[in-house]
């Protein structure tokens, strides 16, 4: 099987697809001003897994908020998709730009922190949804715990 590297995630107010296509990774370079394998590195450093947890340990990280913020809105944008109170809905380059606003810039970056990872994790390294190889930190946390970003029990296929 072909590693999957877009992925639907809790955040926000529903369930959210966030897919890096080309053109959202190029502006992410673009905008971050370094390679796509530069920014990985800088996220995951001081990420890990405890007890088969991911964890992230803040004070050896070295990600600028805005690598964060950033590589959600435009994976947001390239998903185009979600669900909220089980309705379908598109995202827009507007609307992911309300997302991040609404819900990024007011929580712990630890939070945005897990879910940027998660989606360079998918981009960068792949992984298959059935067996959970390689799945992405967020992803593994919330089949550990059943809480989510947005309160409300994971509702993925990973």
């Amino acid at each position: 099987m072909t590693p999957v590297t877009a992925l639907d995630l809790d955040f926000a107010d529903g369930v959210y697809h966030f897919d890096l296509k080309l053109p959202q990774l190029g502006e992410l370079q673009e905008k971050r001003k370094c390679g796509v394998f530069a920014l990985y590195g800088r996220v995951m450093r001081g990420r890990g897994i405890y007890e088969g947890i991911p964890v992230g340990v803040a004070w050896e990280g070295e990600a600028y908020a805005e690598d964060l913020w950033e590589t959600i809105r435009l994976a947001l944008i390239g998903g185009a998709s979600g669900v909220v109170d089980g309705k379908e809905i598109a995202v827009s380059p507007a609307s992911a730009k309300t997302l991040v606003e609404r819900y990024c810039h007011t929580a712990p970056l630890t939070e945005s922190w897990a879910v940027a990872a998660a989606i360079l994790l998918a981009r960068v390294e792949g992984f298959d949804p059935e067996g959970q190889k390689k799945s992405p930190p967020v992803a593994r946390r919330r089949a550990a715990r059943t809480g989510s970003t947005s309160g409300k029990p994971s509702q993925t296929a990973l």
